[in-house]
């Protein structure tokens, strides 16, 4: 028997992958969240924000390739202080 994938989209869902840089699969969520809600002003906009070739995607790029900077240091300074 196949196992069947469960997939709970949500628009929290959809940021969690933008903040991670996963821009491709946070537009997919908020496509297919859209899909389920027409009217729904913030999936729109944000799947404005994620489209391809926005310069706000190029800004959110560049902002998320400094989060991970910045949570790669962090993490090596805690793990530096645990073998302290």
């Amino acid at each position: 028997m196949a196992k069947e994938k469960l997939t709970i989209l949500s628009s929290t869902l959809a940021e969690i992958y933008a903040r991670q840089g996963h821009f491709e699969k946070a537009r997919e969520v908020y496509e297919r969240l859209l899909s389920k809600d027409l009217g729904n002003d913030q999936y729109r906009s944000r799947l404005l924000l994620l489209s391809k070739d926005s310069p706000e995607k190029r800004k959110l790029e560049v902002l998320s390739g400094l989060l991970k900077k910045i949570e790669e240091r962090l993490d090596e300074r805690a793990a530096i202080r645990q073998s302290a």
